[in-house]
């Protein structure tokens, strides 16, 4: 079972019925679960006027931080969904207003399409490592995920995603085995 965290949500049951960002934001710097602004960062660090992300990883291990993003209630009229991760750094104009809206967000990564007979209610709908920062990418001090509902706006359907350090890998599974299952010899 994996462990989760209230800080380390990007979604909490949002209704999510367009295309959009998740309800939360997670800054990497100060550990923050932020909305629509953040605490800024101090002007200078060891010296500089360079603004500090964090590395995304590189890859499944000891620690790696794992994204599993639920359905609440089930989808109905679009048709499908896709889940973007998103990094953004810091940027001057975002370290004078402390706006989330003034911060520039890159994709990751994306999941395929998920169709909407996937999107039934109280359902896994994507599990995925923390991905990797790609060659050429700035170092993102934020992140988020983003929504992109293809099709109709979704007329219902809410989601939970949140970060866990646990594996969950054997949960999709663990219903389809019955209690006390043996195997023949």
């Amino acid at each position: 079972m994996s462990m989760l965290d209230s800080k380390l949500q990007f979604s909490n049951a949002q209704a999510v019925t367009a295309s959009a960002a998740s309800t939360y934001m997670y800054d990497q710097l100060t550990g923050d679960q932020d909305t629509t602004t953040f605490t800024t960062s101090p002007k200078d660090i060891f010296g500089t006027a360079t603004y500090f992300g964090e590395d995304l990883g590189i890859g499944k291990g000891l620690g790696t931080p794992r994204v599993v993003v639920n359905t609440g209630t089930v989808f109905a009229t679009l048709t499908g969904l896709t889940i973007q991760f998103d990094g953004a750094p810091n940027n001057a104009t975002a370290q004078a207003s402390g706006l989330r809206s003034d911060l520039t967000f890159v994709h990751y990564m994306a999941t395929a399409e998920i169709l909407l007979a996937a999107l039934t209610a109280n359902t896994r709908i994507a599990s995925f490592d923390w991905p990797m920062r790609a060659t050429g990418k700035a170092l993102p001090r934020f992140i988020q995920l983003y929504y992109t509902v293809d099709g109709s706006n979704a007329t219902t359907g809410t989601i939970t995603a949140d970060v866990t350090l646990g594996d969950d890998d054997a949960q999709t599974t663990l219903a389809y085995t019955s209690n006390n299952y043996k195997v023949a010899s």
